[in-house]
């Protein structure tokens, strides 16, 4: 007899037992979990629920069969799921659904690779073992790794839109980022092979997945009074050159403050990351004293500074009168481009030379693919309550 007959006669079977099992106090058909109606209760609601629970699902079986084999005969199972598949977690994968994600890896524990020369580089011997981390996407987002070996070993990062090494959207020595949308992506850490030898050895990856907010990117228009600026008004939103600034000390980070440029910092670091949620493997020292109390200092007190602002922070070398409020939102876009970040304001003034029309951290610019004195627009947002970090503006 065919499989889908027999399918239909357990499903009438099983709820005509059901219904007869509840009036006669006999044992009834199980479900996947199986549940059963108790000997000598009532049929309920649930219970009639639970029969069209069966019959619906049996019911969808049917149409998915019919569809794959129109022709009748015996319906083969379907295959285990592919690599690709969203939803599933091959064993020979690390998969996880929350970021920032951390994860401690050794690829000398690991059977030889299966990916040795990624399209990003086909010149570099990846023929090591690999470490495969498997990223679900839901949306536009921003994607980035970074890896940080022992002494001795030597592992890229690779970012990969299929399960293949000519589906490289990036690597790096340690790092790698892209924009990615809806769909399955791959962070492959690979033992790099030198004169035969695999380099492979402990490390930790770090991986971050950002969703940039969308919407218009509209700048306020008007001019700004400057430090020694002769009475010469910048006209905003100004484009020119943007230094990248370093570290602030932030409300979250207690006395005692630092007394030089890295102390405390790696702490630093890693609470940036946690609250910003983007992973770059950040190099920025902290702010040098000039004439403050400690290393870091921004204008006022730390307490007073989230860390989510010192994240994506903006200074300009504005007179007292016309610095902004601590907070102010303002935005960096790159030129031609929708790319964007919305930065905090307020909090910390310079660069001092007005040739450069601005400055912020070193997250900023990771982003937007920009480095020190990059021109860059910036300028005050109309809306002040956009949501600080990466933005794709629509207009």
């Amino acid at each position: 007899m065919h499989r889908p007959i027999i399918l239909k006669f357990w499903r009438f079977i099983c709820a005509i037992s059901l219904l007869f099992a509840a009036a006669q106090g006999l044992p009834a058909c199980q479900t996947a979990a199986a549940r059963t109606v108790p000997i000598g209760s009532d049929i309920t609601a649930a219970d009639v629920g639970l029969v069209a629970d069966i019959s619906s699902d049996v019911s969808a079986a049917f149409a998915t069969s019919d569809a794959a084999n129109p022709k009748g005969g015996d319906v083969q199972e379907p295959d285990t799921p592919s690599d690709s598949a969203v939803g599933s977690c091959p064993a020979d994968q690390i998969c996880s659904s929350t970021f920032s994600f951390s994860h401690d890896g050794n690829t000398a524990a690991l059977p030889p690779g299966k990916l040795t020369a990624y399209s990003c580089k086909p010149s570099a011997d990846e023929s090591g073992p690999e470490q495969i981390y498997r990223v679900e996407v839901t949306g536009p987002a921003f994607l980035s790794a970074v890896v940080y070996p022992e002494a001795g070993v030597d592992v890229d990062v690779h970012i990969l839109s299929a399960l293949s090494a000519a589906s490289c959207l990036d690597r790096g020595d340690d790092t790698a980022k892209s924009d990615v949308n809806t769909g399955v992506y791959f962070v492959v850490v690979d033992t790099y092979v030198s004169g035969g030898k695999a380099l492979a050895g402990k490390y930790r990856v770090d991986i971050g997945l950002i969703a940039p907010s969308a919407g218009p990117c509209a700048m306020q228009t008007g001019t700004l009074a400057r430090v020694k600026d002769g009475g010469k008004l910048l006209a905003m939103p100004a484009t020119g050159p943007v230094v990248v600034e370093a570290h602030l000390v932030t409300q979250e980070e207690p006395p005692p403050y630092p007394t030089t440029a890295t102390q405390e910092l790696a702490a630093h670091k890693l609470l940036s990351q946690k609250k910003t949620g983007l992973v770059m493997k950040r190099t920025q020292v902290w702010a040098p004293l000039e004439g403050g109390g400690f290393y870091g200092a921004g204008i006022g007190s730390p307490t007073k500074f989230p860390v989510l602002d010192e994240g994506w922070y903006v200074n300009m070398y504005w007179t007292a009168a016309a610095r902004p409020k601590a907070g102010t939102r303002m935005i960096l876009r790159l030129p031609q481009s929708k790319r964007a970040v919305v930065v905090a304001a307020g909090y910390e003034t310079g660069p001092g030379n007005l040739a450069h029309i601005g400055g912020t951290p070193e997250e900023s610019h990771f982003y937007l693919g920009t480095g020190h004195l990059s021109i860059l627009q910036l300028g005050f947002a109309v809306d002040n309550a956009l949501p600080l970090g990466p933005r794709m503006c629509t207009d």
